[in-house]
């Protein structure tokens, strides 16, 4: 009996690599390109009745990324949206690679959607440009929120949005200078008081923004964990470190929900595995009070 010559026998098992490389490469390359739209509802019976079926699109961790050209397919995903309001809770432009021209082009026409509210990420304050990129924001009609509060008001009914400077723009310790922040902007919990909405880019300081007395809170920054591994979750996030507990969702402390944002860029790392880019679309509604 004739054997087949070594290399013969192995290169149907080289062929079948090749090919389950080449369907990794190409789901990898789809999937990164390809924004989804995740919808979230927060009940509670601190939401002023008014507000009951207020629609909010979250967008984060822009990091310059386009999708379609100048962004049409996020911009028609948000539109399709329907929201009453639009928060961008920060890295809409990417320090390695800075294009602010990207996310002002992309603001144009949000604001066109929506009111649109802005806070900081990390990303921002390591660029020398950020003065010019704030600048840009407001003249397009972004409201841009540095530890300010503002007043949203619907049918005679107010909803609190408290927007938190990323701490990298601070030389103090990020949970002091956040504390502070938000005990000089959040009305006391036990007094009476509207909904307050935090806009916070990072969601590791949960705890801190539930003791403060947040109701609900927007965040990033964790980009999903990177990697999301099936049955296991998210891989890594930065302020998280292996295995991180804040990436996507909505999470409830207590009477504080937070919503993450897997966001939509990508950074020092340049790509995402089992984490599509998403657009996050939250409705609130008034939940009845529970008799205690």
């Amino acid at each position: 009996m004739q054997r087949k010559p070594q290399g013969r026998r192995r290169l149907p098992l080289l062929l079948s690599l090749l090919c389950v490389g080449a369907v990794g490469i190409g789901w990898v390359v789809w999937e990164n390109s390809s924004p989804m739209v995740s919808t979230y509802t927060v009940s509670s019976p601190a939401v002023p009745a008014p507000f009951s079926g207020y629609r909010i699109a979250h967008i984060s961790d822009l990091h310059n990324a386009e999708y379609g050209p100048d962004n049409q397919t996020l911009l028609d995903l948000l539109r399709d949206a329907r929201p009453d309001l639009i928060v961008i809770t920060g890295d809409l432009v990417d320090s390695y690679h800075p294009k602010p021209e990207v996310s002002l082009a992309f603001s144009q026409q949000a604001v066109q959607i929506a009111p649109t509210y802005y806070v900081t990420g990390n990303h921002e304050a390591r660029i020398a440009a950020y003065p010019q990129l704030e600048a840009g924001l407001r003249a397009a009609g972004v409201t841009v929120l540095r530890n300010e509060r503002v007043e949203i008001e619907r049918d005679g009914a107010q909803l609190t949005l408290v927007g938190l400077d990323d701490p990298s723009f601070s030389a103090r310790p990020a949970e002091k200078g956040l504390e502070e922040a938000l005990q000089r902007l959040l009305p006391d919990r036990d007094t009476e008081r509207g909904y307050c909405v935090v806009l916070a880019h990072r969601p590791e300081y949960v705890e801190l923004y539930q003791r403060c007395g947040a109701d609900l809170v927007f965040s990033g920054h964790a980009h999903g964990g990177q990697f999301r591994l099936p049955g296991i979750g998210a891989l890594a996030a930065p302020g998280q470190g292996i295995f991180p507990t804040y990436t996507a969702g909505v999470y409830a402390l207590g009477d504080t929900n937070m919503v993450v944002s897997r966001g939509l860029g990508n950074s020092s790392f340049p790509f995402r595995v089992n984490n599509r880019p998403e657009l996050v679309v939250l409705e609130l509604h008034r939940a009845q009070a529970q008799l205690k």
